[in-house]
């Protein structure tokens, strides 16, 4: 907006003052805006990290199960060879694998014992979960134990995609059935994802047939156990 000041107060000193006081307001407001844009403005950073690879028995909400376990068929004192089947991954108590991103050329998911000399034990006589001798109907080498071997069955198990809405299930392949032979076979293949999976992924796997060979004549225990062991390596 343009305004005249009367010409009886545009005196020279008069001048002068509003020159300096309008120079003032100029460099202040200059100031001001200047001061205003630095501040207001702020730079967020973000950094997300490669997770680690994982697996692990979770329940139906993907929460961990502290103690899973597999209940094998019970069944009754024999004087000939018998076997005895489970389920290994079940509804509340699934197999779960997850890749965020660490493994991309793949992944292998095993099962072992706690070790090759573990074995099922009891208060009485424990049986071996890895001897081949006469099909783990016959007692081997070990001295501590009956004869007895495991068999894991992965390929009628079901694989499906867990939390994970943009992944799928292609190129990755359940076990066949194999038998623990200690210092021979002492972990057996779960699953294996080919270099071509999803790098980004997480999945479950359920209905496992397993089955062990238990020896004749193994005393009659309601206590028999033993600790397996899942792991996942990147290929």
């Amino acid at each position: 907006m343009l305004f005249k000041l009367p010409k009886s107060l545009l005196r020279k000193g008069d001048l002068l003052v509003i020159m300096a006081v309008f120079t003032v307001l100029v460099t202040v407001g200059a100031a001001l805006s200047l001061k205003v844009s630095a501040s207001n403005t702020s730079n967020f950073t973000q950094t997300i990290n490669t997770g680690t690879l994982s697996v692990d028995i979770v329940d139906a909400a993907y929460s961990s199960v502290a103690s899973p376990t597999v209940a094998m068929g019970a069944v009754d004192f024999n004087f000939s060879c018998q076997t005895s089947t489970g389920t290994f991954g079940t509804a509340t108590e699934q197999i779960y694998i997850v890749n965020p991103d660490a493994a991309d050329n793949g992944w292998t998911v095993s099962l072992a014992g706690s070790a090759t000399t573990a074995l099922w034990d009891s208060a009485g006589t424990d049986y071996d979960f890895n001897d081949p001798t006469g099909s783990g109907c016959t007692d081997g080498a070990d001295t501590d134990s009956f004869g007895g071997q495991m068999t894991v069955d992965a390929s009628g198990a079901t694989l499906s995609v867990g939390n994970c809405s943009s992944c799928g299930t292609g190129n990755i392949s359940l076990g066949t059935s194999s038998a623990f032979s200690e210092g021979v076979t002492d972990s057996i293949t779960i699953a294996t994802a080919a270099a071509a999976s999803d790098d980004v992924g997480d999945w479950t796997i359920q209905g496992i047939s397993i089955s062990q060979e238990i020896p004749a004549e193994q005393p009659a225990a309601s206590d028999y156990d033993i600790d397996m062991v899942l792991s996942i390596v990147a290929n």
